[in-house]
């Protein structure tokens, strides 16, 4: 009698596990996964943290020596709604973003107020074209302190941060390479 209700609960629990299993592959599948190859960067100390939630992409810039270059390639889901880019770093003098049709370019001026410059130009070609704000190429850039609030470059806290515009993922970018140089490398 025992291994008889034993059995019964043994049935019973096995289909409800196998669901649970399947509707945590399927919630798996959602999941994104990104590579990032930072091999090509010269300098050492450089390294990227991924942080993502339904919404958002972050990636987290780290560099030591201020100058790196990475490859950032979608292997699984699709780019986030917003997209962003945080660079602790002593002040941002460029940043560039390529999705394999146009590289967009962003500076943080080193004097106060920090203006932000952006330009644009399309793969292959050397000449640039400078941006203003209403465009839907702007990448905006905020300087974001933490704890002791920071007015100067170069920073000693907090991070820079940029908003990469949507226009960006338009083509379904695989793969985006990005470069950075810090003001005080």
């Amino acid at each position: 009698m025992r291994l008889r209700v034993l059995f019964r609960i043994i049935i019973l629990c096995v289909p409800i596990l196998c669901s649970c299993r399947t509707i945590l592959t399927l919630q798996e599948q959602n999941f994104p996964v990104v590579d990032i190859d930072l091999s090509s960067s010269k300098e050492e100390g450089n390294r990227i943290n991924f942080i993502h939630n339904s919404e958002n992409f972050i990636f987290e810039v780290h560099s030591r020596n201020g100058i790196g270059q990475a490859t950032i390639s979608l292997v699984r889901g699709t780019w986030a709604t917003e997209v962003r880019f945080r660079f602790y770093l002593h002040g941002l003098e460029s940043f560039a973003v390529n999705n394999g049709v146009f590289v967009l370019n962003t500076a943080i001026l080193s004097y106060p107020p920090y203006s932000v410059l952006c330009e644009v130009n399309a793969v292959g070609e050397g000449s640039r074209v400078t941006l203003v704000e209403t465009s839907p190429y702007w990448m905006s850039a905020e300087i974001v302190p933490t704890g002791k609030m920071v007015s100067k470059v170069p920073f000693q806290t907090g991070y820079v941060e940029l908003v990469v515009p949507k226009i960006v993922f338009e083509s379904d970018p695989e793969v985006l390479h990005i470069q950075w140089v810090d003001f005080f490398r």
